[in-house]
């Protein structure tokens, strides 16, 4: 994995440069443009749980913290008690997996740019 810094305003932001990169980082722009809003509030609660900020630092790391908290909370409180909590939980729950792929998509494509920029510095030359 390329040493790329994620933050939540460039996985949020991101557009890809061609066909090959916009394969794999093609999600929904409706759950996209609701992380953005709510950046625009300046917070983003990760899972529900972990409060960011638009310049943060997310990686796989956070992703597993949120899924940990979530476990406590089970193991803690229980099930959801209702429909409406079901559903928040079942939100945050899509949400998270969605960061998770975007993170993990977003990597490789970084990854993939960054080994083209060093073959093309590697790029033997004839005169």
């Amino acid at each position: 994995m390329t040493n790329t810094v994620i933050t939540l305003f460039n996985l949020f932001h991101f557009i890809p440069l061609n066909d090959k990169e916009k394969e794999l980082f093609n999600f929904d722009k409706t759950i996209i443009d609701r992380f953005i809003n709510n950046l625009d509030k300046d917070i983003f609660y990760l899972g529900g749980h972990i409060k960011m900020k638009h310049n943060d630092i997310i990686n796989l790391h956070s992703i597993e913290k949120v899924r940990e908290i979530n476990e406590k909370i089970i193991c803690e409180y229980g099930a959801p008690c209702n429909s409406f909590e079901a559903a928040s939980v079942y939100t945050a729950y899509k949400e998270v997996e969605l960061i998770e792929k975007m993170i993990k998509s977003y990597s490789v494509i970084m990854e993939n740019r960054e080994k083209e920029k060093t073959s093309l510095y590697n790029y033997p030359y004839y005169y």
